[in-house]
């Protein structure tokens, strides 16, 4: 018999994510410190006076943590962050956040998730950082209120074909998960936003075919045809042109938009928009592709919800390989256990949006002056410190607009 619950499994995993330990070595050096042992009897249900426990409660170490997710199947639990994020449409928690009122943007961009110099017994590419072997997802997350990133749904980028001696990419990732996408929400209004790989025909057509929006980073390289269209037709669209100052007192931080319309992307029409910005006397050019109905009224709110924040899943990239979360690191060789995982990971990142975002730093002034990071760990030295009262309080709101 299994001494551990598996709510005890699942929290102690997503825990190594929360509390930022950066690797599971990490967590397992002080897990068991101090009261961390009475609080994950709180978080699971799995408390002292557990017969399993024979009186001596404890925390799991990180090696049945990984045994569990071996055996448990990927493809069963991939959708956790999804129902998550169904949740909190349900509660409309994402309504302030839509485009025009109408779409949720909902961003598509790809990232290493392990890198192993040793490799991977199964799974993985070849060719990366150093020619060391890696791992790469596919991630789509909705952008939401107070600048916040939730992740929704990934995709592993690691099937291969040996006949044809091909291997993944993300559009074919995309193409997948866009199918995903549309049978858990068949009926949601999604504007899909991505970076110049995303622009082209193929991500056009499935936009189309499942009543999608989308505004799509355009690059000359990426694009050349459209590109050069529009340069040729855009000295005779002069009425298709906004300038605003967007600064504070309007005197800073002009943005001047220019846009095309009735392009084609493959057999599909599209609208190319210029937004040139200058600020602090610095002149800065992005160009998008959207089939969404550009008007003087509508492209400022469009291109500043979508294209311009386009940078959120990039920053959660970031964070999650560089503030002790563990992206890139090797958390398990086991492929499967590896994408359970990465699942555990997007959930705590859920949790952690809602606790930090929609609590803490709202609640608390030292949480809004302090680093998320600092903030994280210090929740993990206060579970090992104190123990948490038999009856806890309820939290009350989580509140991202006051």
């Amino acid at each position: 018999m299994c001494v551990y619950s598996s709510a005890h499994i699942w929290w102690t995993g997503e825990l190594y994510f929360l509390t930022r330990a950066g690797s599971r070595n990490a967590f397992d050096q002080t897990r068991n410190s101090g009261a961390a042992p009475h609080n994950m009897g709180a978080f699971c249900g799995q408390t002292a006076d557990d017969p399993r426990f024979d009186g001596d409660a404890r925390i799991t170490c990180s090696d049945n943590v990984a045994h569990h997710l071996a055996r448990v199947n990927a493809a069963e639990l991939r959708d956790i962050p999804a129902e998550m994020c169904r949740d909190l449409l349900a509660r409309r928690f994402f309504d302030s956040s839509r485009i025009l009122g109408c779409w949720h943007a909902v961003v598509f961009d790809g990232t290493v998730q392990e890198i192993c110099r040793k490799g991977f017994d199964e799974g993985g590419k070849s060719g990366g950082s150093g020619g060391a072997p890696y791992r790469y997802v596919l991630q789509c997350g909705l952008l939401g209120p107070d600048n916040t990133f939730f992740p929704l749904m990934h995709e592993h980028v690691d099937l291969h074909n040996p006949e044809a001696e091909k291997e993944d990419c993300e559009l074919n990732a995309f193409h997948r998960l866009a199918r995903r996408l549309k049978k858990m929400f068949p009926r949601l209004q999604f504007c899909v936003v991505g970076d110049a790989l995303f622009c082209v025909a193929a991500v056009a057509e499935v936009c189309a075919q499942y009543n999608w929006k989308y505004v799509l980073t355009l690059k000359e390289g990426r694009q050349p045809a459209l590109w050069d269209e529009l340069l040729t037709l855009l000295p005779l669209s002069p009425e298709n042109r906004l300038r605003v100052w967007t600064g504070q007192d309007a005197r800073e931080g002009l943005r001047d938009f220019r846009w095309v319309e009735n392009l084609a992307m493959g057999n599909r029409p599209c609208t190319a928009v210029l937004s040139g910005e200058y600020v602090k006397n610095e002149g800065t050019l992005y160009a998008y592709a959207t089939n969404f109905l550009i008007s003087r009224d509508r492209v400022l709110e469009i291109i500043a919800a979508t294209g311009r924040e386009r940078h959120r899943i990039e920053d959660y990239f970031n964070t999650g390989k560089n503030n002790g979360i563990g992206l890139e690191h090797v958390f398990c060789a086991d492929a499967n256990a590896s994408k359970n995982f990465f699942t555990l990971m997007q959930m705590a990142a859920i949790h952690w949006a809602l606790i930090y975002h929609g609590f803490l730093k709202r609640v608390y002034e030292w949480a809004a002056r302090a680093t998320e990071t600092s903030v994280a760990r210090a929740i993990a030295e206060g579970m090992r410190a104190m123990a948490f009262p038999a009856i806890l309080p309820e939290p009350g709101q989580f509140r991202f607009v006051t």
